[in-house]
């Protein structure tokens, strides 16, 4: 298995209930620490990835490499899914994958269009992100 570099960075939105959701999923499985999250409203996006904006963020999560590397949507989200061990780490690989990516993508935003509703429907709505045991 390759090396991946570490930590990527998962920029996303902090006032989304799904979002934090899937932010604590992947933390919760993260047992390497190769991931580190940040929810764009409180997050130097110029310094963490240069062009990135509040607006691109606001409509999609954001994976950033250390090398500056960064993929928005559903292949952030197989990006991140990649970093992990086991089965999670294989769905990562090939949702990396660009013609997996692509299928996904028109689903990854609907959702991401309507996840303030969806948030709402599941009772995602109140912060559940906890990372404050994370070094």
């Amino acid at each position: 298995m390759s090396t991946l570099p570490s930590p990527l960075t998962i920029v996303f939105d902090g006032d989304c209930g799904i979002c934090q959701a899937l932010a604590q999923a992947l933390a919760d499985r993260d047992t390497a620490r190769r991931l580190h999250f940040s929810a764009y409203q409180r997050t130097d996006l110029a310094a963490l990835s240069p062009g990135l904006t509040r607006e691109m963020t606001a409509q999609a999560v954001y994976a950033v490499a250390p090398d500056g590397t960064r993929w928005h949507g559903a292949r952030a989200v197989f990006e991140g899914l990649r970093r992990l061990p086991g089965l999670w780490g294989w769905v990562g690989r090939l949702g990396a994958l660009t013609p997996v990516s692509l299928l996904v993508e028109p689903f990854y935003r609907l959702v991401a269009r309507h996840r303030t509703r969806i948030s709402r429907w599941l009772g995602l709505t109140q912060c559940r992100l906890d990372l404050s045991q994370r070094p």
